[in-house]
Formats: structure tokens, C-alpha cells, sequence
């Protein structure tokens, strides 16, 4: 058999085992298992799924390791004279292929594991063919993008998606009220929906033909459905699902809310993983803008990538490999992310993604999905469990019991000076733990005269200087001794530490009303301010102690004061869901008569009725409209509480209200237009996670600038640039248009969908004109019909704005790659490629499936003057396609002498180079009977070959 030649590096399939599937990859090297990976193109498109590389991890049997083996999928595989055979059902029909080569690779921590090389893949497939003739490239459904272009290239057009665009139509025309329904019927309503989709997906003629012998494609034509139905249903769903879950994800909002203090130790979250958390907190925050459980399983994905801490491999840049975590250690971090990342409806989208999975066949599959979504709601029933409390005081704060531990571990030396804990501290200890006799103690010894004081003072001032080394001594021990005994002061009533805490405030910060009665009667300062700006009622109220909020405010204290940030005692109780503190603070001002002003706004701007409505307490949300409050209030970022509910419960009662509410109700500086917008759209209730802006295209919106190696020995890296994908379905199918008008030579509609000049005043005047470009004839089109009404006012209309909006970038590419200039070249349009290139169009831009660039296809189709203006704009001809030919291989293929005259003349091509089948240009030439064109290559001219510059041929 002949060498081959490949670097694995660069090998889609090794790639996605690495880079997907980092724990499998992880586990192989460690235990020493041998690792197959089908050659480059052998492995079809979008047919990758964990069996897959369940079937090509090789563990040797005990008995014989070097030739018997064992697949993670359970099937028997034999090796012997570089043959591996897959022992199947069918003993008549054993799967066979050979290694071509193999390698032996070590990981950062010098493990040693072996790589085979193989023919073929260890399963079979209908669309396998040889390395030469079907070269693909791999392309796993990561995201929505990768959905829409399986369905939009395997069924080569647009109608399998149209199909689905009308039953999705249908569907929400027939269910306008499915928010409103029990989530078990929003479940098979969509369901229904989602089988009627595939089965039209399936009744494509060439879908139907490659699904029926590869499981795989079928697998992931599935996702691809499910992924984008619930796309484009997704605004409808998610509201029926949050009204389903609203109540526990306040129940749930509430012990977040109440732990938003607890730190990475509370949790034990191990040391080397804090790091970490500001990368996984960012990917976690993202998932409630995905549409899809693609998306948000890819959300938990990226965050377990950024927990496991995945880097670049030092040998490849574009390869990512991550340290290996138990799921002991993931859960207290999971948890930890959940409650920081500050989302309102955990329980909604971990229900979504549950229930709305229709593509799995298997509910108890185990599986990539599975694990991260079980992951997720382990977390989150850990906290729901109230198992652990959160930290009662900041990190950066003193923990009062772990000072007064040490204090018991002093040495017999230190507890002579000081026997006991430094005054105000121990106190603080005391009140925290409701020890009513010992504060009460501590308080009366704090009475005594002056003299008392003085005397005792004296006292154990004789005692210290007995004890220092001589009186003047400033040694580590007697500064010890010295700084000890300073701190051993009997404490007042309104004593502070240094972070300005009373007793009051440790006694309503840990809920102590006994506590907080015996200190109110020993004339504790009830307004007394800690450094913070926070009195003791602003704790009782944010930690949700009642009865020590009803002794603070009759007793006098204010209960509209404010902090530092602006948050009064009842933005604190809102936020954290006490309906009990918010009655209290109500309640107290109304019967005692005090002007409560209930839409006081913090710093940001934020009423009270904003903290209760983003987190969903819809009881508290009604007793401050009740009481006044203005549903139409702007924060400084102008968001309303109607912007933040984030269920149609919490929406309701807030349309009700700014129904009922005059103009007058509003706050200062909004406008009038907000309650004509709201009560005009009253039928589509407002949900904030149905009406954020979707990232579902976020992640290929962006030109892809991807380096990599040619796949010949001995060529130069180089860069490899692709189109830009459109953001929308809707520009796919304005991406299609334009190309079918650059095919059709049709300059001006081109030009429109592009934003260019076409060189025609009045072609452009005309193409900026259209309105309503689906109801016309031709976009361009200037009949009785298609003509506007009012063509005068066409600008005020905003019509140049609104087409401005849908203009298409100049490297745009369809779901192949396929990009203008790739058409142009590709049909010959001189003028069109000309425009192109000098509209910025990147000249060598590549086809996502082939690797071709326009030269590739104006040699193709013998497009000469196209390839003289391609060339003289510093084309490339020795780039490679994904079968390895340049622009020289496909000239000498046509056999066409003016075009390989046009590259040897304006490009000096290598004529070294040689495609996938092991052929220079010149031996294609040979092969074609070119003879004019074998003699002109191998002419008396000099050309360079790897570098340097040859004899003649």
C-alpha cells in the first residue's frame, strides 16, 4: 500500500474529539486506550455524534492487547498485518480497513497514548468514498447557523425551510393563546408541531434518500428541525413557560437573593478554581438570550469549558484542551454561578431545556445533554433544598466566631494577660448567639462610674509593665501584649467596630428581636449608621426579621432613610422578596401617619416596584400598586418595571395599572407615548425574556479568519478567509436573491441588495425606492403596480432607513460558502467581479464545503478575462482546494492554452503542487491529451520548485 502523507493536527475528526469531547479525549490518554481517526474526507458531513467516537476508542483485551480490542460502544475489533476488522452480527460482512499510518503523542503531562490512522471510519455509511473524490469537511450542529445550513444544503434549497415557516405560521395562528395553557399542553402542543415538521423535512426526495442509510444524518437532521422551530416559536413558549414556573422561580429568587452575600469558601469551592469564575460567569449569563436548547446547552457548555479552564494546546493553537474536574467539585461551583449570575427565571429555561428536547430518542440516554442539564438542576435543587446559608457579612468582613476561636487557642503566656476576648467582639458573639444574661451583663458593667474604670485601668496597667521584658520594650511579644490589652475595654450600647456595626445592627443582622429589645432598652442609637450608610432597619429589612423591623420602627427609626446607593429599608425588602417587611413598612406609615414616599428611586434609578417585578414577586407587586406605585417609572437606563416582568402573571397586573393610572400618575419625565404603546398592545402581554434580543447567530455573524496548512507536505501556511454568514433566515433568503441576480447578470438589483453604486443615477434612485420588496414584480420594478403611492414622500417614510437595515454585506456567503464574487466569477460577470473587489470583496475568499476561491471557478468555467482581473488584484493561484488542485490543475483540465498562458504569464504559478490523487497540473494535462499545453509547462522557461529555481524541464 502507498505512504499517506497527513498531518493529524489539521484532521476534523481528531479535531472535534479534542476540542467536543475533551472529557473522552481526557479519559483515552490517561488510560493508556488506543485512539482511531478516520483519514481527512473520509467521514461524511454532519454525521458526527458521540457513537461515533465511542466506536474508534480501542481498549486491548487482558488476554491479547496487541491485536484484540474492545470499542466503548461494545464491539469486538481485531488488528492484524495493519488490517482492523469490526467483528459484526453479519460474520459474511465483517467491516474492514487499514491503518495508513501511526503516531505516538504526549500531553502537557507527559502521558503517552497512540493515534491509528485509518482508511475508512470504523462505521458504516452509505456516502463514504475514497480521499480523492469525496473530501468533506466535518461540521457538528453547534449552533442555530449550523441547523439552518444542514437543511438549507442537504436538501440543496430553500423549501424544506419554507415548508416549515408555513406549519409554524399555521401553528401560531391556531394556538394564539399557548402561553396560557398548562405546560403539559404547551409540551405536546409543540411536540405535535415539531413531528409535522420533520415529516415534511423528511418528504425532500434527496433528505429522505441519505437519511434512510445514515442514522447519523438523521440524528442531526432532528436537531436541526427541533432547533429551528423552537427558534422561531420561541417568544411564544417561553411565556407560556415562565407563567408555568413563575411561582417557583420566586420561591427560588427569593434564597438567591437572601445569598447574595455567600462567598467561594462558604461553598468549599476548591482554591485553583476562583479564577475562573469571572470567564464562567459571563458564558452562564448568556443563556437566557439563546432561542433554543442547542443554545443553552451551549451556554452550560462553554461555562464548563471556562471551570475546567480549556486553553490552547502549545503544539496547536486552534486545538483547546482543560483539566479534568469530579463532579464534587463542579456541583458548589455550579451552585456558586447560579446564584451570582443575577438571571430571574432559572427554573423556566431549566424547563425548557428539559421538556422541549424532542429530538433525543431516548429520554434516559446519557449523554453530553443530559450531564449538563442534569448538572444544572442539581445546583439549583441544592439551593432550593436550603441545605447551607448564605455568609452574613462580606468576605472582606471579620468573621466574629473565627476571632473568638483563636482567643481559645491562645497559649497559656497570652491568656495570662489576656484571659479574655477583646470586648466589643466577644459582645457582638454574644448577641449573634442570643445569650440575653451575658450582653446584659456586659452592658451593666459598662455603667459603672468613671472612677471604677480608672482604678481598674491602673490596675491592669501594673500588671502589663510586670509582664513586658522592661517598660520600654517594643519587642513582637510585648507589642503583642500591649495592642491585647488596649482592645480588653468594657463596650457601651452604641460601641462600633471598624466597620461602624452596633449591637443593634449584629443583633438585627442575625434576626434576634429579644436582643434587639434588651438593646433598645439600654438607649441604643436606632438610626445609628454604619459605614455603609445602612441603619439597623435597613438589615432587618433586607434579611426579612419582622418582628425586629415592627421593635426599630416604634422605637423611631426611620424607615425611608437611605444608604450610600440610594436603597431605602423597602428596596431592600422588594428585592429580596419579604412581603412580610413590606406590609410592615406600609402598614406602620400609614397608621402612624408618615408620607412614605413609595416610588423613592435609588442611585440607578430603581423603584421599589422595579426590584419586586425582575424577580418576580407578584404578591408585593400588588400591594405597592395598591399603595401607589407607578408602573410607568423610568430607571436611569429609561427601563421600566414593565420591562423587567419576566412573567405574564407580573405583566398583568402591571397593564392593569397603567390602564387605570392618568397621565398625571406617570414620573416626571416620561412620556405619554409609553402608556398609549402599552395599552394599545394589551392582547401581546410583555414578558422581558420573550422580548430580549436573541444570540443565536451571535457566534457566526463575524467573517471567519481561520489559519491553517495546506494539505500537501511542503506549501506554506497560509490565511484562509471565509464569507460572512447573514444573521437571520431572513437574509439567507435576501443572500439567495442576490446571488441568483449576480448569476442572472443583473448589475442593478445586485447592487441594491449590496448598498452599492451601480454607475446609474437613476437605477439608483429607483433602487432605493421600494417599500414592500415582496410585493412587487422585481425589486427594481417600476410598473403602475409596483409603483408607490407616494413616491414624493418615499424618504420621510423612512423607506432609504428601513432598506439601509437589510443591506448585505459585500463577502456574504450562503450556507456553502458561496459568496458574490464567487458567483460572479464562477458566470463570467466582468464588471460585477470588478465592482466587487473594488467594494472591498476579499479575492481570495474560500466555499465553506470546498475550499474553492473565484479563481478556482473561473478556470472551472474558462472565465478568461475574469482570471486576468482576479490575477491582477493579487489573486493566489496556488491555493488548494479541498482535492488539493490549484487554478493551474483545473486550466490544464479544460484544457484551455489562453488560461494557463494568463497564470504562467501573470502569476508564475508552482507547478510542483499535486492534488489529492497525486497529480501536478502537468500530468492532468497528460492525462487530458493536452499535448500543446504538456509542451508549454515543460517549455524552456524556468519556474520555482519548492523554493528553488530548477533546470527545464
Amino acid at each position: 500500500m502507498e505512504s499517506y502523507d497527513e498531518d493529524l493536527n489539521e484532521n476534523p475528526f481528531f479535531h472535534m474529539l479534542q476540542t467536543e469531547h475533551t472529557e473522552l479525549f481526557q479519559k483515552a490518554t490517561v488510560e493508556g486506550w488506543i485512539i482511531c481517526v478516520p483519514c481527512e474526507g473520509s467521514v461524511p458531513k454532519y454525521a458526527l455524534t458521540v457513537e461515533d467516537f465511542f466506536s474508534h476508542i480501542l481498549i486491548p483485551s487482558d488476554e491479547l492487547p496487541e491485536s484484540h480490542f474492545r470499542t466503548l460502544n461494545d464491539r469486538d475489533v481485531r488488528i492484524c498485518n495493519r488490517v482492523v476488522t469490526v467483528e459484526e452480527n453479519d460474520i459474511s460482512r465483517p467491516l474492514t480497513t487499514h491503518i495508513l499510518f501511526e503516531e505516538t503523542y504526549y500531553t502537557d503531562d507527559l502521558l503517552k497514548y497512540k493515534v491509528l490512522c485509518l482508511e475508512h471510519p470504523l462505521e458504516r455509511h452509505s456516502d463514504f468514498g475514497p480521499v480523492s473524490s469525496n473530501s468533506s469537511v466535518v461540521i457538528s450542529l453547534q449552533t442555530l447557523r449550523d441547523c439552518i445550513d444542514l437543511l438549507w444544503t442537504e436538501s440543496r434549497g430553500r423549501d424544506v425551510l419554507e415548508k416549515i415557516d408555513q406549519l409554524i405560521r399555521d401553528f401560531l395562528s391556531c394556538n394564539n393563546n399557548l402561553e396560557f395553557e398548562p405546560l403539559q399542553v404547551q409540551k405536546d402542543l409543540v411536540g405535535s408541531l415539531y413531528t409535522i415538521c420533520l415529516q415534511n423535512a423528511l418528504r425532500d426526495s434527496r433528505l429522505r434518500e441519505r437519511t434512510s442509510t445514515n442514522k447519523h444524518l438523521l440524528e442531526n437532521v432532528k436537531l436541526a428541525v427541533e432547533t429551528y422551530m423552537l427558534h422561531t416559536v420561541y417568544k411564544k413558549v417561553i411565556k407560556g413557560v415562565t407563567a408555568c414556573t413563575a411561582h417557583d422561580d420566586a420561591n427560588l429568587n427569593k434564597i438567591i437573593r437572601n445569598l447574595s452575600d455567600i462567598q467561594l469558601r462558604d461553598l468549599g469551592v476548591r482554591q485553583d478554581l476562583y479564577d475562573t469564575v469571572p470567564w464562567a460567569k459571563q458564558e452562564l449569563a448568556r443563556i437566557d438570550g439563546y432561542s433554543t436548547v442547542l443554545g443553552k446547552v451551549g451556554c452550560l457548555k462553554r461555562m464548563l469549558g471556562a471551570i475546567t479552564k480549556q486553553h490552547p494546546s502549545k503544539n496547536s493553537p486552534d486545538l483547546f484542551v482543560g483539566n479534568v474536574i469530579a463532579a464534587d467539585d463542579l456541583l458548589p461551583m455550579i451552585v456558586f454561578l447560579v446564584i451570582k449570575t443575577g438571571l430571574p427565571n432559572w427554573i423556566a429555561h431549566l424547563t425548557f431545556m428539559k421538556q422541549f428536547h424532542f429530538s433525543n430518542p431516548s429520554k434516559c440516554q446519557v449523554d453530553e445533554y443530559s450531564f449538563l442539564i442534569t448538572s444544572l438542576e442539581a445546583a439549583i435543587e441544592h439551593i432550593n433544598s436550603g441545605l447551607f446559608l448564605g455568609s452574613s457579612i462580606p468576605e472582606a468582613q471579620i468573621v466574629y466566631e473565627e476571632k473568638y476561636d483563636k482567643y481559645k487557642k491562645a497559649d497559656e503566656e497570652q491568656q495570662s494577660v489576656s484571659a479574655e476576648p477583646s470586648g466589643i467582639e466577644y459582645l457582638f458573639e454574644q448577641i449573634k448567639l442570643g445569650n440575653e444574661s451575658e450582653v446584659k451583663g456586659i452592658l451593666d458593667r459598662s455603667i459603672g462610674s468613671n472612677s471604677m474604670r480608672e482604678r481598674e485601668s491602673s490596675t491592669k496597667k501594673n500588671d502589663i509593665i510586670l509582664k513586658l521584658c522592661h517598660p520600654l520594650c517594643s519587642c513582637d511579644k510585648c507589642e503583642s501584649i500591649i495592642s491585647k490589652s488596649l482592645c480588653n475595654t468594657t463596650p457601651t450600647i452604641n460601641s462600633c467596630d471598624d466597620r461602624g456595626f452596633t449591637a443593634l445592627h449584629v443583633a438585627c443582622m442575625f434576626g434576634r428581636p429579644t436582643m434587639v429589645d434588651l438593646l433598645l432598652k439600654y438607649g441604643s442609637n436606632v438610626n445609628a449608621c454604619d459605614y455603609s450608610g445602612s441603619t439597623p432597619v435597613h438589615y432587618a429589612a433586607a434579611k426579612g426579621y419582622q418582628n425586629a423591623l415592627l421593635l426599630l420602627v416604634h422605637a423611631g427609626a426611620h424607615i425611608d432613610i437611605a444608604d450610600n446607593e440610594g436603597n431605602t429599608p423597602l428596596h431592600l425588602a422588594c428585592n429580596n422578596g419579604h412581603e412580610g417587611c413590606v406590609k410592615a413598612i406600609i402598614y406602620f406609615a400609614e397608621h402612624v401617619g408618615l408620607k412614605l414616599n413609595i416610588n423613592c428611586a435609588n442611585s440607578q434609578g430603581n423603584t421599589a416596584l422595579h426590584n419586586a417585578a425582575r424577580w418576580g414577586y407578584e404578591g408585593i407587586v400588588h400591594l405597592l400598586l395598591e399603595n401607589g406605585a407607578r408602573p410607568g417609572a423610568e430607571n436611569k437606563r429609561h427601563i421600566t418595571p414593565l420591562d423587567y416582568a419576566h412573567n405574564i402573571h407580573i405583566t398583568r397586573l402591571l397593564m392593569r395599572a397603567i390602564k387605570t393610572m392618568p397621565p398625571s400618575g406617570l414620573m416626571p419625565g416620561s412620556s405619554n407615548g409609553i402608556v398609549t404603546n402599552l395599552t394599545s398592545k394589551s392582547k401581546e402581554l410583555h414578558v422581558a425574556a420573550s422580548s430580549k434580543k436573541t444570540l443565536d447567530f451571535s457566534d457566526s455573524v463575524k467573517p471567519r479568519k481561520v489559519s491553517g496548512a495546506s494539505l500537501q507536505k511542503g506549501s506554506k501556511t497560509k490565511k484562509v478567509f471565509y464569507g460572512v454568514l447573514p444573521e437571520t433566515t431572513q437574509g439567507m433568503r435576501n443572500v439567495e436573491k442576490l446571488l441568483k441576480a449576480i448569476a442572472a447578470g443583473d448589475t442593478r438589483l445586485a447592487c441594491y441588495y449590496m448598498g452599492l453604486d451601480a454607475n446609474d443615477e437613476a437605477a439608483s434612485q429607483k433602487a432605493a425606492q421600494p417599500e414592500q420588496q415582496h410585493e412587487k414584480c422585481h425589486p427594481l420594478c417600476t410598473c403602475e403596480k409596483c409603483q408607490p403611492e407616494n413616491d414624493v414622500n418615499s424618504d420621510e417614510n423612512g423607506t432609504d432607513e428601513e432598506h439601509s437595515h437589510h443591506i448585505l454585506d459585500v463577502n456574504v456567503c450562503d450556507g456553502e460558502g458561496f459568496t458574490p464574487l464567487h458567483v460572479a466569477a464562477m458566470h463570467g460577470r466582468l464588471d460585477l467581479t470588478r465592482l466587487l473587489i473594488d467594494a472591498g470583496a476579499l479575492v481570495d475568499v474560500r466555499t465553506r464545503t470546498k475550499a474553492a476561491t473565484p479563481l478556482h471557478f473561473a478556470c472551472q468555467n474558462q472565465r478568461l478575462q475574469v482570471v486576468q482581473l482576479l490575477l491582477r488584484r493579487s489573486a493566489d493561484p496556488d491555493i488548494q482546494d479541498w482535492h488539493g488542485n490549484t487554478a493551474l490543475h483545473y486550466a490544464c483540465y479544460v484544457g484551455n492554452i489562453r488560461l494557463v498562458e494568463t497564470l504562467l504569464q501573470l502569476a508564475s504559478p508552482r507547478l510542483d503542487l499535486k492534488n489529492a490523487s497525486g497529480k501536478s497540473a502537468v500530468q492532468e494535462a497528460e492525462e487530458k491529451m493536452a499535448l500543446t499545453i504538456v509542451k508549454l509547462l515543460r517549455g524552456g522557461k524556468h519556474f520555482v520548485v519548492n523554493g528553488d529555481e530548477s533546470k527545464d524541464y
